[in-house]
């Protein structure tokens, strides 16, 4: 049976028959493996008429294009396929939320892999991406932090706050130090060495990465440890949590 003879089937499939839907993700699986070959346009092609078929067995044949050697185009292409299983979100999640370690050296995909879990916003991957809140990668933390604001479970706020706290204790630390004076023993000249501003500047980055995902998370307009803390502290037992 053709992929695109699986497709149609599958649309008019009642969608409570797991027993049916089990079947045709056997055949499209099956399908799939015969025609994911050739030029990267036609894998490409193969990925994108699988995902038709949402279900855990489809969404294991989109890991094993993730976890093989196949080139950036063609793995990115199974991650944004993943990301449109909105009707089989955890399976796809379970894969994504695998993934994401495994392309953290591609800034590319790793991304790409943050965005088809926005799109899923299923809350079982925001453990994978509070991993990544102090990542010695600055990049890779925003995003992560990005991400985990658009996911929308309220799992990510104590995390979150957590990073807002720390980075604000960083700051306050940095903001002390002053310049240091070295005087040459031998020639009794001085120079002056001004402070190192790197950990500042990269708490001063996650502070407002964090206080924006924690915004897009409760619509407060708080900016400081202490107001998230006694927000929450006041709202978490009533707080919508997904």
């Amino acid at each position: 049976m053709t992929m695109i003879a699986l497709i149609l089937i599958f649309a008019q499939a009642p969608a409570q028959d797991d027993k049916a839907l089990d079947k045709l993700a056997s055949e499209a699986s099956d399908a799939f493996k015969k025609a994911f070959k050739g030029t990267e346009a036609e894998k490409i092609t193969a990925i994108e008429q699988v995902a038709t078929v949402q279900h855990s067995k489809t969404a294991n044949r989109l890991a094993g294009v993730l976890e093989a050697n196949e080139s950036g185009r063609v793995r990115t292409a199974a991650v944004k396929a993943l990301g449109k299983f909105t009707e089989q979100k955890k399976p796809a999640a379970t894969v994504l939320a695998s993934a994401l370690p495994a392309h953290k050296t591609e800034p590319g995909l790793f991304s790409a892999i943050c965005a088809a879990m926005e799109d899923l916003k299923e809350p079982s991957v925001v453990p994978t991406l509070v991993r990544f809140f102090d990542d010695k990668d600055e990049a890779i933390a925003l995003r992560t932090m990005e991400a985990a604001g658009k996911v929308g479970s309220s799992s990510a706020i104590d995390p979150l706050i957590a990073v807002v706290v720390h980075s604000e204790k960083i700051m306050k630390n940095a903001s002390r130090q002053s310049s240091t004076v070295i005087t040459n023993p031998n020639t009794g000249e001085q120079t002056v060495t001004p402070p190192d501003t790197r950990l500042r500047d990269r708490a001063r980055a996650l502070l407002n990465a964090a206080n924006l995902a924690l915004k897009s998370l409760t619509n407060e307009p708080i900016n400081t440890a202490d107001g998230w803390s006694a927000w929450w502290a006041k709202n978490k037992s009533t707080f919508d949590r997904k």
